[in-house]
């Protein structure tokens, strides 16, 4: 017979965070995955939530913005040949991508380590795509939210992609405040439930 303790995923390393606290890359059946706390920040369940909607939108030899690379999963679902800029404030999670999930043998890839909310306001790139992942724990950070930096944004990428957990009241709510926000700037939104996530297309 086997116990409940056979079923539960393993820990491989822990590693301290200045920005995510404490992280542990874990292995589950057949995959591995950086958990801070009970959320999963790489790997697993994320490429669960991205795949679907990267299917529907996703051409070849775009140009591709990650903001919030983290270890790497989004950046491995999208097609080559492509060329990806993948902006991750944590260099811990960097670290683990690279050492845990072949981050820094992703074709195309360049990492800027830097804060999204610097990155934004001062780049002068357009992108085919901008995928919005920016999760700190289970929050996003509050200048995601608000309609100077979602400006800038629809003028940075032509097709932005929002990821929001959407699994409980405040959540649901934040999620909600960021829809109406986006629809006084974008013409086009498209919203898509995806496991416990809300998924926002803007173009």
């Amino acid at each position: 017979m086997l116990g409940f303790s056979t079923f539960r995923p393993k820990v491989i390393s822990k590693f301290k965070s200045r920005y995510s606290g404490d992280i542990e890359v874990r292995q589950g059946w057949g995959y591995k995955y950086v958990a801070t706390g009970n959320l999963t920040q790489s790997g697993g369940i994320v490429a669960d939530v991205w795949r679907p909607i990267l299917k529907k939108v996703s051409p070849f030899e775009a140009k591709w913005l990650i903001l919030g690379l983290g270890a790497g999963t989004v950046a491995k679902l999208i097609p080559q040949p492509a060329r990806i800029t993948g902006v991750e404030i944590d260099p811990v999670m960097i670290s683990i991508g690279s050492q845990y999930f072949d981050l820094d043998k992703i074709p195309n890839l360049k990492i800027v380590r830097r804060d999204a909310m610097n990155y934004i306001p001062k780049t002068q790139e357009i992108f085919d795509f901008v995928l919005v992942d920016l999760y700190l724990g289970d929050k996003c950070p509050e200048f995601l939210y608000t309609p100077r930096f979602l400006n800038k944004l629809s003028k940075v990428g032509k097709i932005v992609i929002f990821n929001h957990l959407f699994y409980d009241d405040v959540k649901r709510h934040k999620a909600e405040e960021l829809v109406n926000k986006l629809k006084a700037i974008f013409p086009d939104i498209h919203l898509h439930r995806v496991l416990t996530n809300l998924m926002i297309i803007c173009s």
